[in-house]
């Protein structure tokens, strides 16, 4: 939890972009280590998918209900994205 907290702080300009990108283009995408994450908006929910690049290691999906404010959009998305690179969320 303390990485998901530091990656929250460290990378916020970061993660406001890509909520940014995922908001006019509906899906983002990133490498991060040896998993591609993908974001999505699919109806009211924010989805997103992390695929290993190696077949040994597992594949892992999860969704969440989008906010009604912007603000609040903008601040789950921080969160979701740094929840994903820390590894918090499966």
């Amino acid at each position: 939890m303390a990485e998901c907290f530091r990656l929250m702080q460290a990378e916020r300009s970061r993660y406001e972009l890509q909520a940014a990108i995922l908001f006019e283009k509906g899906s983002f995408s990133r490498q991060n280590g040896n998993y591609l994450l993908k974001y999505k908006i699919k109806g009211d929910r924010f989805v997103w998918n992390a695929l290993p690049s190696l077949a040994t290691e597992n594949s892992y999906s999860g969704e969440a209900a989008i906010s009604k404010s912007r603000i609040e959009q903008i601040e789950q998305l921080i969160e979701f994205f740094a929840k994903s690179e820390a590894g918090i969320i499966s």
